[in-house]
């Protein structure tokens, strides 16, 4: 079974091909994405602008031809939190539009289908695990096992495009704003998650945390060195805590914080043009979140997954034959 998987986010629109494979779960066969930024402006206004929704149709028109040209026996789009900030509407749109059924995940479902894509995408293992996925709009973080039990699910309003929306008046931003969205980030994440008491290992399955990753790697292998002259010694200080095949270190992700938010979007952008590209601006609040998180839980390093939630929708469909139980 060929299936196409499309995850509309607040920031950006992914498209997953993919087929079934042994072990009940699916192979990737391509993957695209386009920055949309579906949710400008939303956080403040509720409702979506109409060059937003244009952007949105395009991409699905686009990616319906590639679709297309892999022959998939089903394509899924589901939408996430600036999707459910702007309500049903949206659905109704997308179906007269390109006639494809458009499912407003709520922020349990997506929190779910984020850890069922995470756990897929990690080596077997044993014991407790907590699952993050950092958005433009909201953030979801599940409790669970690896075995695929969930204990806890939740979605907080917390993403990249809205805190810089919400906070940040300039690139980079003054240190009057940066310590307000801190201390909001750091509240929310005080009154909503528990300490729990069990060992267990943090993993973060979103672009968020695959890009800190690879910007970690280029940063020791001297790539970023050689993108931006020569580096500072808080540069250094930070390349020289090496990196870790499939981890970041609490040192690490702290480093990448306060440097990015530190810098002009220029200067985000040219640490790699190809993956910043339409996130250069939000990148930095995005990096707030995930050591926020971290220093929330005490944790000191987390587990980047390969997989995320477009990935769980294909596990989900290709394992149950359904996309809700």
């Amino acid at each position: 079974m060929r299936l196409a998987t499309i995850d509309i986010g607040t920031n950006s629109a992914k498209l997953l091909i993919s087929k079934s494979a042994p072990g009940n779960t699916l192979r990737p066969l391509e993957e695209r994405q386009r920055i949309i930024r579906l949710g400008e402006g939303v956080d403040a206004k509720g409702v979506l602008s109409e060059a937003a929704v244009e952007r949105l149709i395009e991409t699905l028109q686009e990616f319906q031809v590639i679709a297309g040209r892999w022959d998939v026996e089903r394509c899924i789009v589901v939408g996430t939190s600036a999707s459910r900030d702007a309500g049903n509407t949206l659905s109704h749109i997308v179906r007269e539009r390109t006639g494809l059924h458009y499912e407003i995940l709520s922020g349990e479902e997506e929190a779910d289908f984020s850890f069922v894509g995470a756990i897929a995408g990690l080596q077997r293992a044993n014991g407790n695990v907590v699952t993050c996925d950092i958005g433009g709009g909201s953030t979801e973080i599940v409790r669970g096992t690896y075995r695929g039990v969930v204990h806890e699910c939740l979605s907080l309003n917390i993403g990249s495009v809205r805190i810089t929306e919400r906070f940040f008046s300039c690139q980079p931003a003054k240190p009057r704003e940066l310590e307000a969205a801190e201390g909001f980030i750091r509240k929310l994440f005080a009154d909503s998650i528990a300490l729990w008491q069990e060992n267990y290992c943090l993993v973060g399955t979103s672009d968020t945390h695959r890009l800190l990753l690879d910007l970690q790697h280029a940063l020791v292998s001297g790539e970023i060195q050689t993108t931006m002259g020569p580096l500072s010694a808080r540069w250094e200080r930070l390349r020289n805590t090496g990196a870790y095949a499939q981890k970041l270190s609490l040192p690490q992700v702290r480093g990448w914080m306060k440097n990015l938010v530190q810098m002009d979007q220029s200067d985000v952008l040219a640490l790699n043009p190809e993956k910043l590209k339409g996130r250069s601006d939000v990148f930095p609040a995005a990096s707030m979140i995930c050591f926020e998180l971290m220093h929330r839980l005490a944790q000191q390093s987390i587990t980047i997954s390969k997989w995320g939630l477009r990935h769980g929708v294909g596990v989900k469909i290709l394992r149950d034959g359904m996309l809700r139980e």
